[in-house]
């Protein structure tokens, strides 16, 4: 259908990324949120477009207030950068800021209402502690779900936990999975000096180092390698009305319901396929394995099972390949079919959250130019899976000469669905007597020292009115044993004693506490006393 809008055709003048690491003094200069973001003016020594050109800024940034003090931020971003006078706005769709960044800059140019436009995307991770920058990134789950435990390591978690029920795989298996790819990403981050963790990370290292308790058990079946380091960077991009070499071809983006317990399932994310069509449709592509050897993909892998998954998602493989995808150089590798994450991606070139999305664009940017690709798929995550992020940058010459069609898609996936307003747990167990559940999933934390499991989070299933509904609950760690015997569709009990919640005779913990800051720990001695009471 003509909806009567012809974009203008966008083209991407210039790119610029920092090295992604910490700046912190330590691992790279020590710089300010603000000094990091003057680094992108570099980006201007590349392009024929010149400062007083530019008619707006587009800032990705996650909770930079948060993290870095910063406010009023894309303002003060654009006096740094030279280019006051110009409309200035920040974007924050979590961990996808930067993409999204790119997305309402790509509208800009291509609605007419601007020539030039700057999107940036920075991050300062650094600012903060390891366990700050947790709480703070749970900041983007819903209210209850995080209070009682839940944060984007433990969604990893819970993902993984999901990909090895839905395989059939073994502890071991999921183990030596984790390795391989852990091994790939340092592998290619290892050729990449710009990357945060540029060094190789054999399969009989990582191992080593879990026998040597260095790589630790986080989340249960994550270990410490199986994540992406906490990382600073920034990158900008240039769009432009006037012809480049590169062009942007298509840009989707599609958001899931925000509570983790109402998903249908964890196995692929909804909000990556309809992100990925919508793209697609722009860019006027019915199969985007019609790219065969032309394209790099640069998608996010935070977790060791977010990368197999995203393959899927985005129509590079079928589903019968998502175990082995990634470890098929002939298929993944530098000269396979679809090239990915040919820099180290999230887990070996860094996440430096809200610039994360502009690094991929930067990335993809140069490999076009540089190495002969004719198109870069770029694809980043925001918030508990559900904001998510499709770009695609292709050679102006390669677009023309395909005369695309652009359509739009159908038959995309349905989401879960929210827990209408009056289905609670406390009006779940208004009626006198257990309420009868069963245990969906469950993942547990463990404290990276002692390996004592600290807290875990759990999904139960009940029936109420003329409904089925999940609850998400908290649970301590000395109950690990017992929650661990469970396996999905294990009949569960819910009951409320005084003011407590019982499952299966459990009490229900709530580990964190929401604050105008953010989310703060329950006080450690303190919750100690609680436990010990509930307990004796």
């Amino acid at each position: 259908m003509d909806n009567g809008f012809k974009p203008r055709t966008v083209y991407v003048a210039a790119s610029y990324s920092a090295p992604v690491g910490r700046y912190n003094g330590k691992e790279r200069d020590k710089l300010s949120f603000l000094e990091l973001a003057e680094q992108a003016g570099a980006v201007f020594e590349r392009s024929a477009v010149r400062r007083r050109e530019i008619d707006a800024v587009v800032v990705g940034c996650q909770n930079p207030g948060a993290f870095s003090g910063v406010d009023n931020t894309a303002s003060k971003v654009a006096g740094v950068l030279g280019v006051s006078g110009s409309k200035s706005v920040l974007i924050d769709t979590a961990s996808s800021s930067g993409a999204s960044a790119l997305e309402n800059a790509y509208l800009m140019v291509a609605s007419g209402s601007c020539d030039h436009v700057l999107a940036l995307g920075i991050q300062k991770m650094s600012d903060v502690g390891t366990l700050d920058a947790t709480r703070i990134v749970a900041g983007v789950i819903d209210r209850d779900e995080s209070e009682f435990g839940l944060t984007m390591p433990a969604c990893g978690a819970l993902v993984a936990r999901a990909l090895i029920e839905r395989l059939g795989l073994t502890y071991e298996e999921w183990s030596a999975f984790s390795a391989l790819l852990t091994e790939r990403a340092h592998r290619y981050a290892s050729r990449n000096p710009d990357a945060h963790l540029n060094f190789p990370m054999p399969v009989a290292e990582y191992f080593e180092q879990v026998k040597s308790g260095k790589n630790y058990r986080y989340w249960s079946p994550l270990r410490y390698h199986d994540f992406c380091p906490m990382s600073d960077g920034v990158a900008a991009v240039i769009l432009t009305s006037r012809p480049h070499p590169v062009l942007v071809a298509g840009v989707g983006s599609a958001t899931d319901i925000p509570t983790i317990a109402d998903r249908k399932y964890f196995h692929s994310f909804p909000a990556t396929v309809r992100a990925a069509a919508e793209a697609y449709g722009m860019a006027g592509i019915r199969n985007i394995r019609d790219f065969t050897g032309k394209l790099h993909v640069n998608m996010h892998d935070p977790f060791n099972g977010f990368g197999p998954i995203n393959m899927v998602d985005l129509g590079i493989v079928p589903r019968h390949r998502l175990l082995d995808s990634l470890l098929d150089d002939t298929l993944t590798g530098d000269r396979g079919a679809f090239p990915t994450n040919l820099t180290g991606g999230l887990k070996g070139r860094g996440h430096p959250l809200g610039a994360t999305g502009m690094i991929q664009v930067v990335e993809n940017h140069r490999l076009i130019l540089e190495q002969g690709f004719k198109a870069g798929l770029s694809h980043s995550i925001g918030g508990p899976i559900n904001n998510n992020v499709v770009i695609l940058l292709e050679r102006a010459d390669h677009y023309r000469n395909r005369a695309p069609q652009p359509f739009r898609s159908w038959g995309l996936p349905s989401l879960g669905r929210l827990k209408p307003k009056d289905v609670t747990v406390e009006e779940l167990l208004s009626l006198d007597g257990p309420v009868a559940g069963s245990f969906v999933t469950s993942t547990t934390r463990y404290d990276y020292k002692t390996g004592r499991p600290e807290a875990i989070v759990m999904i139960v299933s009940c029936r109420y009115k003329d409904g089925r509904y999940n609850f998400l609950f908290g649970i301590d760690g000395e109950h690990n044993s017992e929650i661990s015997a469970l396996t999905p569709g294990d009949r569960v009990s819910l009951e409320r004693s005084g003011d407590a919640i019982l499952v299966n005779r459990m009490p229900v913990r709530r580990f964190y506490e929401r604050t105008l800051n953010g989310l703060v720990e329950l006080a450690e001695t303190g919750w100690r006393k609680i436990a010990g009471k509930s307990s004796g």
